[in-house]
């Protein structure tokens, strides 16, 4: 169907859907047609929807016609499943009936080239492709093989979504162990907990805040009923250790915490199904994956049987570390060091036993909630829309269900007035939800140094200051 389409080796196809079979059907598709397949990110505005697909180079966008008020006008060809009675656009069902029978896949190079251009925030806030390929997910699933142990008897439920890296290695893993997959479209309580029961799912891999919200409708109706279930995953977030307990003594198993990064496909340590969780550590790291600790002195810490190491920021090394960064060369440069190791901008230490702690600490200025990958500069700027805004600065800040969350801290111009509701207010109308800030602190004038440049240290001190004081 894509062929007729004229999709040729090598072209990028976007798909854009919710947890469906259509995404998966259409993500095999595109690599067997010999392209590159696209993953859009379905909470993302339509002028970042846009900006990925003209960014990319795609031909095509693949979607449903849930979304189809974000392709009006919009300069992009779509194959839309699910129509309404309009048919806006070329019917994906039609154009699968129209394909040829005897269709061979397509040979498309080594298994080093690019297969998936999978996008997410940078520190420039602009959305920018991470370039995997076909060995780069084959490892990862590799790598996690040993540790998870999925098998033809089990039952996964995939809530997760499909478009982030962490759902598809999950569901993608399943699908080769040949493992039932049960797709969940919209992630609420009632639901998982329905399908748990009636599908007898065995596996749940979700993230932190989505734990959270489930647990407290699981307490309400009885871990009894969910008798099937033997492991939750836990990723794309800080697990709380307080959380994990939780759920390991209400509901009688284990959840095994992990680590990762799009760039690294995702998983670069995650404990195992064997020896069960380490609370507050993900794990050691996959058997195919090297990583070094680094810290600002130079000094270089690895697992050492018996000590526990320094502190450092995490780099990695493996096969499933991404080819770069799509059409940016300097930022791919700086990604990587001279020995050809990613840094993730993340801290953390090595136990005695070899397993990995993440400290919380990130020398990238990105704000992580709920496993969203936030760029504070992208808040900013919409902030700097407002009229009585002088200066603004987004951290982050802690938060037990969604490991971080966000505050925004704003200073006026003189003589103009607002309040903190106004300005959330102002970002829900030009933000996607998950960037709407929790919190907005108008100071009389922000902490800055001698260049002007604000001291976002200096508020994460005050912050943590005044959660002290309050007993927070």
């Amino acid at each position: 169907a894509l062929q007729t389409k004229g999709i040729q080796p090598g072209d990028r196809v976007a798909i854009m859907f919710m947890n469906q079979k259509e995404y998966l059907v259409s993500f095999f598709a595109i690599l067997y047609a010999g392209a590159v397949v696209v993953p859009i990110n379905i909470t993302l505005p339509s002028e970042d929807i846009v900006y990925v697909f003209l960014n990319s180079g795609s031909k095509l966008m693949i979607s449903t016609q849930a979304f189809a008020e974000c392709f009006e006008g919009k300069p992009i060809p779509i194959l839309m499943a699910n129509q309404s009675e309009e048919k806006k656009y070329p019917a994906w069902e039609e154009a699968v009936e129209q394909g040829n029978p005897n269709f061979e896949p397509i040979p498309h190079g080594d298994a080093d080239s690019l297969r998936v251009l999978m996008y997410t925030s940078g520190t420039t806030g602009k959305p920018k492709g991470v370039m995997l390929s076909e060995n780069n997910l084959s490892s990862n699933m590799d790598g996690i093989a040993p540790l998870f142990q999925f098998h033809t008897q089990e039952c996964l439920l995939l809530a997760l979504p499909l478009f982030h890296a962490y759902g598809l290695i999950i569901s993608l893993y399943a699908l080769d162990a040949q493992a039932p997959l049960y797709l969940v479209p919209n992630f609420t309580p009632k639901k998982i907990l329905q399908t748990l029961v009636e599908q007898q799912i065995t596996i749940l891999p979700l993230v932190p805040t989505m734990f959270s919200v489930l647990l407290h409708s699981i307490q309400k109706v009885g871990a009894d009923k969910l008798a099937s279930l033997k492991l939750c995953i836990s990723g794309g977030a800080s697990l709380p250790e307080k959380l994990l307990n939780q759920i390991e003594q209400s509901m009688n198993l284990a959840v095994l915490e992990g680590y990762g990064l799009t760039e690294t496909s995702p998983v670069l340590a995650v404990n195992s199904r064997e020896k069960g969780s380490v609370p507050k550590s993900v794990g050691q790291p996959l058997p195919n994956v090297d990583i070094k600790l680094v810290d600002d002195q130079g000094n270089i810490y690895r697992y050492e049987s018996g000590k526990v190491s320094g502190e450092g920021e995490i780099l990695a090394k493996g096969p499933n570390v991404m080819l770069g960064y799509y059409n940016l060369p300097e930022e791919t440069a700086q990604a990587f060091d001279s020995e050809g190791y990613f840094r993730t901008g993340d801290l953390g230490h090595f136990d005695a036993e070899g397993n990995l702690y993440i400290s919380g600490g990130r020398k990238k200025d990105l704000i992580i909630k709920a496993g969203e990958n936030i760029a504070p500069v992208r808040i900013e700027d919409v902030l700097y829309q407002h009229p009585a805004i002088l200066h603004a600065a987004v951290i982050g800040i802690p938060d037990e269900k969604l490991g971080e969350d966000i505050a925004a801290c704003v200073e006026l111009k003189p003589e103009q007035h607002v309040s903190e509701q106004d300005l959330k207010k102002f970002c829900r109308e030009h933000l996607p939800t998950f960037m709407v800030p929790a919190e907005v602190h108008i100071y009389e004038e922000l902490p800055k140094n001698q260049t002007g440049k604000v001291l976002k240290n200096k508020l994460k001190e005050q912050y943590a200051n005044q959660l002290q004081k309050a007993g927070g």
